[in-house]
């Protein structure tokens, strides 16, 4: 059992303004990750499942781990909206058909929008957010706009990333690379912004990068979309930015959660 340290939000949130510069949250703690993996868009199957094992296993501060299917995976994140902390989805390129069905059908009030607007945090790495489900690139790319409910887009291809200071600080596993699939700085507006850029061209285009909804304090982060490179540390710097970023913004939980525990939420409800 690891040892309980409880830091009260309030405090953190003075320590990151005098030390970091960050915009605190008073929200809601760090709560549990849900990863996804049963499908995935750009890179193998077998390399998302495995980088996301690696991901389970870094990760040091988040109570609970589960790896989902996408059966299960809206279920949970219906239990995990308003519940007073802040949970965490990861894809890897698809994302689930529970969460949000294909095709642009629940273009408002989708379980992944009550997710977000929650409170909540999902990651994605791989290929474009939110835009490739079941029937391949069904949602296209209003995925993003309904979900954000602003006009953003991720064509930016060919872009060279190099990690930013922050991004050395927090993700120290991230080097250069080719983002196909960035935020752009200029296009992330009211009511969200950009939070946290750990790599980008030095010209607004943000991958790795977290934007934040300042009204409903919902995050959505990227790593690595990109397709060409299946050795590229997708595992370590998700687990990096979690560990490190999220959990120094957010804070911990207010009660002891008894260790780590990486699982299926399949095994959680069934009690084994």
């Amino acid at each position: 059992m690891k040892p309980f340290m409880f830091v009260s939000t309030i405090t953190l949130g003075c320590l990151l303004v005098a030390f970091t510069g960050a915009t605190p949250s008073f929200a809601a703690p760090l709560g549990e990750v849900a990863i996804f993996t049963e499908q995935s868009g750009w890179i193998a199957q077998g390399t998302a499942a495995a980088e996301g094992k690696e991901l389970a296993d870094l990760l040091k501060k988040p109570a609970d781990v589960v790896t989902l299917s996408d059966k299960q995976i809206g279920p949970w994140a219906e239990e995990h909206t308003d519940n007073g902390v802040a949970d965490i989805i990861v894809t890897f390129g698809w994302f689930p058909t529970t969460l949000y069905p294909p095709g642009n059908l629940k273009a408002d009030g989708s379980v992944a929008e009550n997710f977000l607007e929650g409170g909540n945090v999902i990651l994605n790495t791989a290929d474009y957010i939110f835009y490739v489900t079941l029937g391949g690139g069904a949602n296209g790319e209003q995925g993003l706009k309904n979900i954000m409910d602003i006009n953003a887009d991720m064509w930016s291809g060919g872009t060279a990333i190099k990690a930013t200071k922050d991004g050395a600080k927090y993700t120290p596993s991230l080097d250069k690379f080719t983002s196909e699939r960035t935020f752009k700085e200029n296009q992330i507006v009211d009511p969200w912004e950009v939070e946290m850029v750990f790599g980008d061209n030095g010209a607004g285009f943000l991958d790795p990068v977290i934007v934040h909804d300042t009204e409903t304090d919902g995050r959505i982060g990227i790593a690595f979309q990109e397709p060409n490179n299946g050795g590229l540390p997708r595992g370590k710097v998700l687990a990096e930015m979690i560990d490190n970023y999220l959990f120094e913004v957010l804070g911990a939980q207010a009660v002891d959660p008894n260790g780590k525990t990486a699982t299926t939420w399949g095994q959680i409800k069934s009690g084994f």
